[in-house]
């Protein structure tokens, strides 16, 4: 099968309704692979190449996968298999498992359900995880949650996460595939460590997402700790969204992400904040020029007539959150940096939820807290 017909394929595929079936999921979607090794780790599979049945091969069988200018070269253990413009790696039996190690460049080996598509696009592998929802949102929940957390919390994030799923069908229509394996998408590293509590989660969850009043799916955003208080979208992202309002949180204020420490040199700051348009007297200005604190939450860092919004602090200075104070250290050529949370701030705190189930709350309970006036429901009963 050629590859203008598998894209054509896939095009339809794509534009589908959502449906508790498979999704096509871009693997190491962000690298330019251009070698890649993948087996049977358990079960079997069937190799086509454009079309042609290759064989069956089963544990311990190994294709070896390269780039052979707009083709593809498939070896096996045995030698040379052939060159083709597309090839899959079906799987034949129930709950098979493949592994894929990248090779040029090498990373580590990944674990996958389903099956596999391997073409070339534009100078390198384009790599496609055919996986059930079911495996497809386990694999998500454990990359974005980890493992150990109570059992509730596991249900709020596979909500979370088949809800963005959803609403995310089309976003790479374009391209042939439903969404992408890195943090522009979800993050998907495939097969879970072997965690049954999520699986669980994605089971007793089944179908359910969140919406507004008007039925229409919400952006689900979350991030690790809010350090005791969410923000509204607006102030991060410059939309408003009435589902994301900032929220007072107490339950998340004694974890691990609640507060955090860093040192910026006071003449470095300076400078910087002359780039950004403040306009400093003195050449060494006094330090407690810049000291400051945020009690609550606020948008914009002022000295004189000058601002500048928080968020874009925290990311030209790599700061864990844009929730932090100042204050002058001794000597006074550093800068104490003292913040709050973890990430942006808006919607969901995960460490704040995972508190909330642990003290006994519900999914409900968990996600109409940090979503303002949502309701949860079956994705079939949108329509």
């Amino acid at each position: 099968m050629g590859k203008l017909l598998i894209n054509i394929i896939l095009m339809i595929l794509v534009t589908l309704p959502a449906r508790s079936d498979t999704f096509l999921i871009s693997l190491f979607n962000e690298h330019s692979l251009s070698a890649i090794v993948v087996s049977a780790d358990r079960g079997t599979y069937r190799l086509v190449a454009d079309g042609n049945d290759e064989g069956v091969y089963g544990e311990n069988d190994i294709l070896y996968i390269t780039m052979h200018g707009d083709s593809l070269l498939i070896r096996n253990q045995s030698g040379r298999i052939g060159v083709c413009s597309a090839a899959s790696f079906n799987e034949i039996d129930e709950f098979s498992v493949f592994s894929l190690r990248p090779a040029d460049p090498v990373t580590e080996r990944s674990f996958y359900f389903g099956s596999l598509d391997i073409s070339v696009e534009f100078g390198r592998l384009r790599i496609i995880n055919r996986v059930d929802e079911h495996n497809y949102l386990a694999g998500v929940v454990e990359a974005e949650a980890g493992t150990g957390w109570p059992r509730m919390f596991y249900r709020v994030q596979a909500i979370i996460s088949r809800t963005y799923l959803y609403g995310n069908i089309s976003r790479h229509a374009d391209e042939g595939f439903h969404l992408c394996d890195d943090v522009h998408c979800q993050v998907y590293k495939g097969r879970l460590s072997g965690n049954e509590t999520i699986y669980e989660a994605v089971s007793l969850t089944d179908r359910l997402v969140i919406v507004t009043e008007d039925n229409s799916l919400i952006t689900a955003a979350y991030h690790s700790n809010c350090g005791g208080q969410t923000v509204n979208s607006e102030d991060v992202w410059l939309v408003h969204r009435p589902y994301l309002r900032s929220v007072n949180d107490p339950y998340c204020l004694n974890s691990r992400n609640a507060v955090w420490e860093a040192g910026i040199n006071t003449d470095k700051w300076a400078d910087y904040l002359r780039r950004m348009g403040f306009a400093m007297v003195a050449a060494k200005p006094d330090p407690q020029l810049f000291a400051f604190r945020q009690q609550v939450r606020r948008s914009f860092y002022n000295i004189g007539d000058v601002s500048i919004p928080f968020r874009i602090l925290r990311n030209d200075w790599g700061l864990r959150s844009a929730w932090f104070d100042i204050r002058v250290a001794n000597p006074s050529d550093r800068l104490l940096i003292r913040g709050r949370g973890h990430g942006h701030g808006v919607g969901l705190c995960q460490e704040g939820a995972m508190e909330m189930a642990a003290r006994g709350y519900n999914f409900i309970d968990i996600l109409q807290f940090y979503y303002t006036g949502v309701k949860i429901k079956r994705y079939e009963d949108l329509f």
